[in-house]
């Protein structure tokens, strides 16, 4: 199991290594180190809850892993030294593929690629008539700026019935707009925003990262993302669900 730590364990961690350069109270020590104790077991549980990936997915998880990726960006073949905890990796995988499959999606957009897995996991998904060969062939990789490439999809009237936006988080605001204010989504169309905590940047305000926040405020300006919507041939319930550093789910 590969275990990766979020923003409130790094300061508990933080917390007890100070408390115990200070000999401070040991319960209170114990407290703390209780609390990170509980928010691995937590995840642990839900590793060990979750359907296990499929050989494929399972060899992607692995080379990007033990891949030299400080090699990469010494030869110049990256811009910066990726990091394997931008996988979204099996419990999140899992997550977008139950998604895909409640959905019933048959087109499925993604935005930001990184090994593959993520999109892998939703194309294992797709339903049968969606199929015309095996996993892989099932994903087009479009190779260009995010918001350009959205914009030509649009215009060139590309629909979709799922929507996982997880490239470059400063494209995130317009990216967002693009897909609610333009035409790429199909009726009753599913739409997930990861990293929505920006690594805790949400909730830490010493971190003077705004993106969370004008994230938020994009959503909630959009009134029809909080409501039920009644007419005489449908009726439309969207509504946002955060979960891990986070997936924003937004249902139509």
């Amino acid at each position: 199991m590969t275990y990766f730590k979020c923003r409130p364990i790094w300061e508990l961690e933080a917390g007890v290594e100070r408390a115990l350069a200070l000999s401070v109270n040991p319960e209170a020590v114990k407290r703390i180190s209780t609390s990170c104790d509980m928010f691995k077991r937590r995840d642990k549980f839900t590793q060990e809850a979750t359907s296990e990936h499929s050989e494929t997915l399972a060899k992607i998880h692995e080379e990007t892993f033990s891949h030299d990726w400080e090699a990469d960006y010494k030869d110049g073949k990256t811009p910066s030294v990726y990091r394997p905890i931008f996988m979204c990796g099996r419990v999140q995988g899992q997550f977008l593929k139950s998604l895909v499959s409640m959905q019933r999606a048959k087109r499925i957009l993604e935005v930001g690629l990184f090994t593959g897995y993520g999109a892998l996991s939703m194309a294992e998904a797709l339903p049968e008539l969606a199929r015309d060969s095996p996993h892989a062939k099932k994903i087009r990789v479009e190779i260009g700026p995010a918001l350009e490439t959205l914009k030509r999809l649009g215009e060139d009237g590309e629909r979709f019935d799922m929507v996982f936006l997880d490239g470059d988080k400063k494209d995130y605001i317009e990216a967002i707009k693009m897909v609610f204010d333009g035409p790429l989504l199909n009726e009753g169309a599913t739409v997930l925003i990861d990293n929505a905590y920006v690594e805790g940047s949400a909730y830490c305000p010493s971190d003077n990262n705004p993106l969370a926040h004008e994230l938020l405020e994009t959503l909630k300006s959009r009134p029809h993302l909080h409501r039920i919507e009644e007419s005489s041939d449908r009726v439309k319930f969207i509504n946002g669900l955060l979960i891990d550093d986070a997936v924003t789910n937004l249902s139509e």
